[in-house]
């Protein structure tokens, strides 16, 4: 009789264990699978690889519900600005999207940054900055003056294009000055699209100026829905109408892990 009553204690303390690491990893798996992913935009950008990707995975991963983007950046290079940004308007169809501004965040970086369903400031931040700048130096004279020979060989009329040993051509002017114009087009039709009616009237005046603007400022000119830092961020993130995750997990992207995810895959 003792040893039934040992035997059935012995059983009763395995089940209270097994019940306990089943809830436990239960409660890992929902943490787990509720992810928040900060994707970080940092510097001149002037490549879209790294960036583009990290934002493909965050779509396609279940596990990933949100995605902050950390935007501390003086923008860059036209059309990895149009690749990153179109990355992150394809994600922000499908996820809640926050943006959140160190810093710096204006010309392309605002323009990547107005596609996000949110988007904070910090009140000192400089943001705004939209248009577009082409620029070829010319030093022929230079050269000329200090004795300098150029010679070139090649093949193809715009493999030397931008060359500072020479001036555009009138065609090349015109073509330089439509190519501007049309990525101007682009990028003020977009965030005024983006912006929706959060832009005040005289913001949509100035929109296209290449005017800096500070996040307060920022804030009341539409350009930005907040003023906060990425703690608002997450906050805003996992509330009610945006992911409405009560417990979660902060993960960031980096290159090392993305690389293995490749692998991983092929």
């Amino acid at each position: 009789m003792v040893r039934k009553r040992i035997f059935n204690r012995k059983h009763l303390a395995v089940g209270f264990i097994l019940m306990f690491l089943g809830g436990w990893f239960s409660f890992a798996y929902y943490v787990y699978s509720n992810q928040v992913l900060i994707v970080d935009i940092q510097g001149p950008i002037e490549d879209f690889e790294a960036t583009t990707l990290a934002l493909y995975i965050a779509k396609i991963d279940k596990n990933v519900k949100t995605v902050i983007l950390y935007l501390n950046t003086p923008g860059g290079m036209a059309y990895p600005c149009l690749e990153i940004a179109s990355y992150v308007k394809a994600l922000a169809e499908e996820k809640p999207v926050i943006a959140v501004m160190g810093a710096q965040c204006t010309s392309g970086g605002y323009y990547i940054a107005s596609f996000a369903s949110h988007v904070y400031a910090r009140e000192n931040t400089l943001t705004g900055g939209v248009g577009v700048i082409s620029v070829w130096v010319d030093l022929s004279e230079y050269y000329e003056q200090q004795g300098i020979k150029i010679w070139v060989w090649q093949k193809g009329e715009e493999k030397d294009l931008g060359a500072d040993w020479r001036s555009p051509t009138e065609e090349e002017n015109a073509s330089i000055q439509a190519e501007v114009d049309a990525l101007f087009v682009k990028l003020v039709n977009d965030v005024t699209t983006n912006r929706d009616e959060k832009l005040s009237e005289h913001a949509m005046s100035i929109i296209g100026s290449g005017a800096v603007f500070l996040g307060s400022e920022a804030k009341d000119l539409g350009l930005v829905d907040d003023i906060g830092n990425i703690v608002n961020a997450v906050e805003k993130a996992v509330s009610r109408e945006m992911a409405g995750l009560w417990r979660f997990i902060i993960v960031t992207a980096d290159m090392s892990a993305l690389q293995k995810y490749l692998q991983a895959l092929f």
